[in-house]
């Protein structure tokens, strides 16, 4: 088992995001599945021209898409991030903030998003804190975030040369974040994953079979067969949708 809780953070986390942010230029499919998971869960909380904050925002691509839809502040620490979003951005509004510490008006948004934020927080309590003061009564956290369980079953190997290691690596298993959001205050009223097929070790090495997943795709379920590995939480990223 990946022994993440180990790594060592670096002294200044924004100068980390401000070299990352700085040369960043688009962002790749998983970024694109977790975008279609966060709009297709906007859709269906069914608020015309919703509040948003994108909390942990990093380059603010997925701001500038969630800004269409209503108005939207992105928030990052880096100042480098949030000078580039701005300008590329123009209709979004970005802050520069520890997401940990920030402290906007109470309830002053519909919905908050978190992609890829929890597990680089070395406070995840302090983080939703946050989350939980910036959410009017009723309002929606929509987060996608890494699976350990999934990462725990990839190769060592194979993980080194895809994963890209940060000041803090801290992801958490679906039952931690489950957990978690419910410590914070949070009615969660949705939990799955996207992504599936990554994990190669042990039980998810059957699950995602090469053979397997041909034999299915024979008979038209491989789709199918996707979709349930995702809602099963066997997605390399884990989606939760929940309610201040």
């Amino acid at each position: 088992m990946l022994d993440w809780q180990g790594m060592q953070p670096v002294d200044k986390d924004a100068d980390y995001y401000n070299e990352r942010w700085g040369s960043f230029q688009y962002a790749n499919l998983y970024g694109l599945e977790r975008c279609v998971f966060i709009l297709n869960a906007i859709r269906l909380i069914e608020l015309n021209s919703p509040r948003i904050c994108d909390l942990g925002c990093g380059a603010g691509w997925l701001t500038g898409i969630l800004s269409a839809l209503g108005p939207t502040v992105g928030v990052d620490l880096s100042p480098i991030a949030v000078e580039r979003a701005a300008a590329l951005y123009p209709r979004a509004q970005f802050v520069c903030a520890d997401a940990t510490r920030w402290q906007p008006d109470a309830g002053t948004f519909d919905i908050v998003v978190s992609q890829e934020v929890l597990e680089h927080v070395r406070n995840k309590t302090d983080y939703l804190g946050v989350v939980y003061r910036a959410l009017r009564p009723g309002g929606h956290l929509i987060m996608t975030t890494p699976n350990l369980n999934v990462l725990n079953s990839i190769p060592a190997e194979v993980r080194k040369a895809v994963w890209e290691i940060q000041p803090v690596e801290m992801p958490v298993t679906p039952r931690q974040l489950h957990d978690l959001l419910r410590e914070c205050g949070f009615q969660v009223i949705y939990r799955g994953s996207v992504v599936p097929g990554c994990g190669k070790l042990g039980f998810q090495r059957l699950l995602n079979s090469h053979k397997l997943n041909l034999a299915l795709s024979t008979i038209g379920l491989r789709d199918a067969w996707r979709n349930l590995r995702g809602w099963s939480g066997y997605g390399m990223y884990l989606t939760s949708v929940a309610r201040k």
